[in-house]
């Protein structure tokens, strides 16, 4: 299998170590497409680690900003923040053809159109595994978790290659399967961020501090709230308690920053619109109010603007 990660971020980054050593044995390939020259380079020389508790992995990779530069691309996996997908299909663009698996790993759903209309086989995924990017390619791992993957045009016939990846993902020690209704999935992951990444962004805490006040926990359950309010008003298949999942997520990856809050921190733009501005537009058009999401989404934008203004 000749594997494209997208995006040298927490997850490019960790999947990067875990993936290549299995690749690089059976013969295969992985390569890293970044958009930034320079750290590709640098990310080539240095090589990706990922630090998880007392021990150290490490894994050389190909990292190029060329996508002309790579032979081949049976699987391109975008690592990249859901505001960034139309972009980095355009850059990846010439490693698609009408047989490339193209899967879409974002927070939210906002990014799902851009991936329905690429030229290869539209896919995507969900992981609840948490990971903190320390330096470009230094990983330090935040918490084990599942990560689904699935097609999102269901009339489509399973190909084999969303089959390989799932079972590269687990030798790999990436707990993953494969799902029918990756849209239900897609939400379950929602309801999760919605409950959390806007609120570690807003107090500066990592997951876990978040279930240490009953304030918090609070907001964190009306906010879920609302979303499930919305997905059922959408008819979205919902079978695990979503209050429940966020909470237990929440303390399983209670020692690790969410990505909104690492956006935050490095003065980036947070998916905040993604999350709980999903939210929030969907109550809109279907006339269904969602004021705690609305807030949430107001103090996130407050910090944004703040960030950029020092």
């Amino acid at each position: 299998m000749h594997l494209v990660l997208v995006g040298p971020g927490a997850l490019g980054s960790l999947f990067a170590v875990r993936l290549a050593p299995h690749l690089q044995k059976e013969g295969d390939a992985l390569f890293l497409l970044d958009h930034n020259a320079r750290r590709a380079q640098s990310l080539t020389r240095t090589g990706f680690s990922l630090q998880q508790n007392d021990s150290l992995f490490h894994a050389s990779v190909q990292v190029t900003a060329d996508p002309h530069t790579i032979p081949a691309c049976e699987v391109l996996l975008l690592c990249v923040k859901a505001i960034q997908v139309e972009k980095a299909l355009l850059h990846a663009a010439p490693l698609i053809t009408k047989n490339t698996l193209v899967i879409g790993l974002q927070n939210g759903m906002a990014h799902l159109d851009a991936l329905l209309k690429t030229a290869g086989i539209a896919a995507a995924a969900t992981s609840s595994a948490g990971a903190t990017l320390t330096a470009p390619g230094r990983v330090l791992f935040g918490g084990a978790g599942l990560t689904r993957f699935g097609l999102l045009d269901r009339n489509k016939p399973m190909p084999k290659e969303l089959n390989n990846v799932v079972t590269l993902f687990s030798q790999a020690g990436i707990e993953a399967e494969l799902v029918d209704d990756i849209y239900a999935c897609l939400w379950e992951k929602l309801f999760v961020n919605v409950g959390i990444n806007a609120l570690t962004a807003i107090h500066g805490h990592k997951n876990g501090w978040l279930l240490t006040t009953e304030a918090t926990r609070e907001i964190m359950k009306d906010a879920v709230a609302e979303a499930v309010v919305i997905a059922k008003a959408k008819k979205i298949s919902i079978s695990t308690d979503p209050l429940a999942l966020t909470f237990s997520v929440c303390e399983k990856t209670k020692k690790n920053i969410s990505s909104m809050l690492q956006d935050i921190r490095n003065k980036r733009r947070t998916e905040i619109e993604a999350i709980n501005g999903y939210i929030v537009g969907e109550g809109m058009e279907l006339g269904i109010p969602t004021p705690v999401n609305d807030e949430l989404v107001r103090q996130v934008r407050e910090i944004e603007q703040s960030r950029q203004d020092v």
